[in-house]
Parts: structure tokens; C-alpha cells; sequence
């Protein structure tokens, strides 16, 4: 499989992984807190307490009795740095196939001792040359990134005994082209092209043409492309979760406040990938690690009876690293990396009325990245317009007080058709899309 082939099956379903340790992002994408800038910290329902902090279970609004959400479904993928842009390009130019021919028509000509053709001919393998590289280099340590997501609810809320069962999971993977550089590298060797081409077209005098330093060292067009070694890394897990929620309201200094905790049973399935331009078959059971964990978390929330709601949630409560099991192609080598699953702290507050829900959620702290896009502190800012039960309009702002080149805006709605609610949702930029 050629590597252009190869880069562009893969690219749009992968998240890159990029430095050693990467850490997991907090995952807000059922439909209702997407559509209103990722925030339900305060403002979530029994539908999505699970995810979002279970202490909702017993904040839960007095028209809420059972909720049954199936399937929650989401994805998000991110291009940052216009990656699929760059290798449409690099196919649609044909750009391998215009230096595979360049080079075989030179070699042709001086095979022919048709030495004038054999010069015009060294030029056009200059330009096929650069061209490759130039591309190349535009290509390389550019991410893609993304997640998808599906899942289930069953939500009974009580200010007793509130209780929640949700089944989760989602996928975080990634790639990145790495354009080799340096002693023995495609871009030592591509130029090493371009000098030699160089120096046989702009020759004076046609008698000093020979083929000992250039067309003896290059061979065949097909030799050029087929040697490449520039190479796609990818790296992701396959992360399933089956947690229990469970609240209460409890009186703490004479406020009534709901607790919330949801243990969870994690598996994680790690895949880790080094593949060169000439791997056409790959195992999907090479390159992977699984690993069955516990994790827990823990929500705070305070319903103050005049509409506003105040939450706390830590997910994640315990650390977690998982280390992955690389597999490479012949030749090439790779270290295993770490995916870090870290504690998530957010503050919430919202305010609803009959008719409009209004509500912010902030990040505590900053996120590491999950690849090579930047830092994550989110404020998020969402609003939510119900139309007598039937239908709601929403919308939102997740703003990344650590780079505002990552904020994105969010709408979406719900409608209740024959008795059946549903809830889609949208977030886009130019850049990301979810």
C-alpha cells in the first residue's frame, strides 16, 4: 500500500497521541450538554448526571421521575492544521507518479545516449523531486483529532436515594506523518536527487554527462518512491465503562446539599502503531495492551429554591496510567507511551425557569493536551429555550481560556415526537467539528 494510501484510509477516523504522556479529555458529548457549550455540571438532568455529576440525581427537577436515554451517540474530529487538505493535495497532483516518471524518463534517455533529452529530462526530475518534498514537509507532525462516543442511561432521581446506571464507551486514537530527516533519511535522499538532477541540467557541455554519480546511485523511478521511509504513527485506546451512580441530600451546617458518587468498572484497550509507507496488512491484534480498572467519581450539588443550582464534580477521583504495546514495521522502532486518565475538576452554576435555562461551567484547573493541540481550560456558556415540553432550542460557547484558537460554538434541540424525546446537537469552527 503506498504511503498516501495508507495516511489517507486512516486519517479520518484517528486523535493523535503525540508526546509520551497524554492525557484523556473531559467527555461532555451527549447531545443536550454539547448543544449548550459543554456544560451540565449544574445544569444537567437525570439523563446525563452520569456523566456529567451525579449529586443531579437528587437536585433533579420535580417533573423528572425516570429517564431512559438510548443511544447516546457523539463524535468529534478536529484538523487544526489542515491536514487533509495537505495529502488531497499530494494525491491529487500525483505527486509520487510524476517523479516515478521523471526519474524512468531520464534514465531512458541516457540508456538511448540521447544526451540533450537525457539533460531536459534531469530538470523535469528536479521539479518532480522538490515537489515530493515540498509536499512532504508540509505534511509532516501535522495531528488530527478526534473522539467518538456512544453509550446508555437509565436514571431514577430521588432526593433519597437517587440512582443512575450507565453503560459508555468511547474511542480516543490519533496519527501523525513523521517526514524522516537527517543521515540515510527520505529527505537526505530526495535531496540528494535534487543536487544530482540539478547538476546534470544545467550542464554546458553535453560530454561531461555521466551516469556513475546519478543514474547508477538512483536506479528506477520506482526505486525512488518504493524506498521512502517517512512513516505514520498512530496511537489511541478504546476506553468501556460501566458505572453506578448513586445520591442523597444530606444536611451539612443546616444546608441541604446532594452527594453523589458513581463507582465505575473501566476497561481500557491500548493500540499503538508505527507503519511504514509498504505496510499493506495489518493485525489489528498486534500493537495492543488491555487492562480492567476501577475508578470512581464524585459530585457535589445545591439546589437553592428560587432557580438557581450550584455543582461541583471530580471525575476520575483516581490517577491512572496505561502504557501502550507498539508494534512497528521492519526497520522501524518505538517506544511504548503512557495514556494518563487524570482527576477532572469543574464548578457549575445555572438558572431555569419555567421556559429558559441559563448555565456556566469552569474547568479548575488546566488540562494537559491529549496530542499536539494546546492546553484546555474550559468556561463553558450554554442556554436552553423549552417550548411547553415539546421542544427545546439550545445554545452555547466553550471558550479555552488557555488558547482562544480552540473555542467553538454549539447549537442544537430537542423534540418529543409521539412520546419519544430526542436531542441532537452541533459544534463546528474551521478547524473542529463535533
Amino acid at each position: 500500500m503506498r504511503k498516501s494510501t495508507l495516511l489517507k484510509a486512516l486519517a479520518p477516523t484517528l486523535v493523535l497521541f503525540s508526546t509520551q504522556a497524554a492525557a484523556l479529555p473531559f467527555q461532555s458529548i451527549d447531545p443536550r450538554s454539547l448543544a449548550m457549550g459543554g456544560v451540565g455540571v449544574a445544569s444537567g438532568s437525570s439523563a446525563n448526571a452520569a456523566f456529567m455529576n451525579p449529586a443531579l440525581l437528587s437536585v433533579a427537577g420535580e417533573d423528572e421521575d425516570f429517564s431512559l436515554e438510548l443511544p447516546i451517540l457523539g463524535a468529534r474530529f478536529s484538523d487544526p492544521d489542515s491536514l487533509l487538505d495537505e495529502i488531497d493535495t499530494y494525491q491529487d497532483s500525483n505527486l509520487e507518479a510524476n517523479l516515478t516518471t521523471a526519474v524512468n524518463d531520464f534514465n531512458a534517455a541516457f540508456a538511448a545516449a540521447n544526451v540533450p533529452l537525457a539533460i531536459t529530462e534531469a530538470g523535469n526530475v528536479a521539479t518532480a523531486t522538490r515537489a515530493v518534498q515540498t509536499q512532504l514537509m508540509k505534511i509532516d507532525n501535522k495531528p488530527i483529532q478526534g473522539e467518538v462516543f456512544g453509550g446508555m442511561v437509565i436514571g431514577i432521581p430521588s432526593k433519597k436515594v437517587g440512582a443512575s446506571l450507565n453503560l459508555d464507551a468511547y474511542v480516543v486514537a490519533g496519527g501523525v506523518f513523521d517526514y524522516t530527516t537527517g543521515a540515510g533519511s527520505d529527505d537526505a535522499m530526495l535531496q540528494g536527487i535534487i543536487t544530482a538532477a540539478d547538476a546534470v541540467a544545467t550542464l554546458s557541455d553535453p560530454t561531461q554527462l555521466s551516469g556513475d554519480s546519478f543514474v547508477a546511485a538512483q536506479g528506477t523511478g520506482t526505486d525512488v518512491v518504493s524506498n521512502l521511509t517517512s512513516n505514520l504513527g498512530v496511537r489511541g485506546a478504546v476506553i468501556s465503562e460501566v458505572g453506578l451512580s448513586l445520591s442523597r441530600e444530606v444536611n451539612i451546617g443546616g444546608h441541604d446539599i446532594a452527594v453523589g458518587v458513581t463507582p465505575k468498572v473501566v476497561k481500557v484497550k491500548t493500540f499503538h502503531y508505527i507503519l511504514d509507507a509498504n505496510t499493506a496488512d495489518l493485525d489489528s491484534d498486534k500493537g495492543t495492551k488491555e487492562y480492567s480498572d476501577f475508578n470512581i467519581d464524585v459530585g457535589l450539588a445545591k439546589d437553592y429554591g428560587n432557580g438557581w443550582k450550584a455543582g461541583l464534580v471530580v471525575k476520575n477521583l483516581i490517577g491512572k496510567e496505561y502504557e501502550t504495546s507498539p508494534f512497528a514495521s521492519p526497520g522501524l522502532t518505538v517506544t511504548p507511551a503512557t495514556i494518563k486518565v487524570d482527576p477532572q475538576v469543574r464548578l457549575g452554576v445555572s438558572h431555569a425557569n419555567e421556559w429558559l435555562t441559563l448555565a456556566a461551567d469552569l474547568d479548575v484547573t488546566e488540562n494537559e493536551p491529549v496530542g499536539f493541540e494546546s492546553k484546555t481550560q474550559y468556561l463553558g456558556l450554554g442556554a436552553e429555550m423549552d417550548l411547553l415540553d415539546w421542544v427545546q432550542f439550545r445554545a452555547g460557547y466553550r471558550h479555552n481560556l488557555s488558547d482562544s484558537d480552540t473555542s467553538i460554538p454549539t447549537i442544537g434541540f430537542g423534540f418529543s415526537p409521539f412520546g419519544v424525546h430526542m436531542d441532537l446537537a452541533l459544534a463546528g469552527n474551521g478547524d473542529e467539528v463535533a
